[in-house]
């Protein structure tokens, strides 16, 4: 039965709460912890019992439930939950009607994935407890990624050994299924796992995976980081290859959203403004959204590496900031603060974000190629290899900036021949050709300097390339400083 709570209606298959200016975006779990306090309206829920209910055999600290916690008392109204010190928490708001048929509202809806329990094929049913473990972490690191909504592992559960993806699409309103199996033979496990349509049973994916059984534990944690990763990847392409055939009018706000993530992936300055206008109608659309606000952001932050302008770094960190506002729980909405804070040449900001970002979700490959451009900058050259290798690993397919970050950090380890490769992959961006240039000066090559300078200036973009080096946020002042000595000998060219 929905609920209806003051001005607001609890929607359980749709996962969605709906409130005077529209859908309020609250992640999976946020959403689980007001369900489970509504239902128990009028007790003193303790902290454990919560974290019990909402993560149900993951172990999980006191202060991730403080953060959708406080997440949740941003989306409502300040008082409607309130912490009863020493105890836990308390729903303090308008008693909740039950109600089969709570009217509707317009609602950008994002898709719903649900992951059924894993399929324990070992013959042994003292190996239940493992293949029930896997399907439950991923769906703890499906619910870290925002752009989709996830089902309660406890609701999933119900649905073990169906097949019927009808039924689950009815009860659940599941757009995408994630299913598998785990089979123990001897000193070796295997894996499977699949993501399929819910609406037409077809398979987008399937992936099986091969390990020892020394460490099960660490087994289960790489293999559900995988999965996850996957997942998450899989179902950005799906949707938007979707919404492409659709009429632009026709568009949801998270549509939008990923048709815009298509346009700023080429990297070029007409992509960029294209990704801008499909951000910022998305942000019309569902004005709630941080990862809309925060990708808007983005692409005025990246008009300091397209032509060096302080301004567009500051107005995309601003609204990188607010977005983290609407959303404190949201991975990605950190990590792109971080990245406009380095545009702005704020290194200490960006360290905090991509920090704070990491630990929220570390299994999202672009939370963790953004740790590694950030540590780039703070001197970790080794700690930036390792964070982008793991994020190639999640990432087999990676966008263009990846390879801009692995020459970063040659560049900065002196490797000018090995770096250029990633910067002249970009050539429509100041800030790469900035480095080609510093690279090509470096090592002499005086033709394949006056090549790039020359294709860059008929684009018709004004830049000032020692500017650009003199506000690069190194820690170093050396790297700065070797920056613009290349850049002097390639203009002197």
């Amino acid at each position: 039965m929905d609920l209806r709570f003051g001005d607001y209606w609890l929607k359980r298959q749709e996962r969605l709460v709906s409130g005077p200016k529209g859908p309020v975006d609250l992640s999976a779990r946020a959403f689980d912890i007001l369900q489970y306090l509504l239902d128990h309206h009028g007790e003193v829920v303790e902290k454990n019992t919560l974290m019990e209910a909402v993560w149900p055999g993951v172990i999980v600290e006191e202060n991730t439930l403080q953060v959708h916690m406080s997440a949740l008392r941003k989306a409502l109204p300040p008082d409607m939950i309130t912490t009863v010190h020493g105890r836990g928490y308390k729903y303090s708001g308008p008693p909740p009607d039950a109600t089969a048929g709570a009217a509707e509202t317009p609602v950008s809806r994002k898709p719903v994935i649900v992951v059924l329990p894993f399929d324990n094929l070992s013959g042994d049913p003292d190996q239940q407890y493992f293949s029930d473990g896997m399907s439950g972490d991923i769906t703890e690191r499906l619910s870290r990624f925002r752009g989709f909504a996830v089902i309660a592992q406890h609701s999933a559960r119900a649905f073990r050994a169906v097949t019927d993806f009808a039924a689950i699409r009815e009860t659940l309103k599941a757009d995408f299924v994630v299913s598998g199996s785990v089979r123990r033979a001897g000193g070796r496990l295997r894996i499977a796992a699949n993501l399929a349509s819910a609406a037409s049973g077809e398979a987008v994916w399937a992936q099986h995976y091969d390990r020892p059984v020394e460490d099960l534990f660490e087994v289960q944690d790489d293999v559900a980081h995988l999965v996850a990763a996957a997942v998450a990847r899989l179902l950005e392409i799906e949707i938007t290859t979707r919404s492409g055939a659709k009429p632009p009018a026709n568009l949801s706000s998270y549509e939008h959203l990923l048709q815009g993530h298509w346009q700023f992936r080429k990297l070029t300055i007409a992509s960029n403004l294209a990704a801008r206008e499909s951000y910022e109608r998305a942000c019309q659309l569902d004005p709630r959204s941080a990862d809309a606000l925060s990708w808007l952001g983005v692409t005025y932050a990246n008009d300091w590496l397209v032509q060096f302008s302080r301004e567009g770094a500051l107005r995309g960190a601003t609204m990188c900031g607010e977005a983290v506002s609407l959303d404190p729980a949201n991975a990605h909405c950190h990590a792109m603060l971080g990245f406009a804070q380095l545009c702005a040449a704020n290194l200490d900001a960006a360290v905090a974000g991509s920090e704070l970002a990491m630990n929220l979700n570390p299994g999202d490959s672009n939370v963790l190629a953004n740790r590694s451009y950030v540590a780039v900058y703070e001197g970790k050259t080794a700690e930036s290899r390792q964070w982008l290798d793991r994020a190639r690993q999640l990432n087999p397919l990676p966008p263009l900036w990846y390879g801009e970050f692995s020459s970063l950090i040659d560049f900065t380890e002196g490797h000018y021949e090995q770096a250029i490769g990633g910067f002249d992959a970009i050539p429509e961006a100041a800030w790469d050709v900035m480095y080609a240039l510093a690279c090509y000066g470096h090592l002499g090559l005086r033709d394949r300097a006056k090549t790039a300078l020359e294709a860059f200036r008929q684009l018709g973009v004004e830049a000032d390339f020692l500017f650009g080096a003199s506000r690069e946020p190194f820690r170093d002042p050396a790297n700065r400083e070797r920056l613009a000595e290349g850049l002097r000998k390639a203009l002197e060219f």
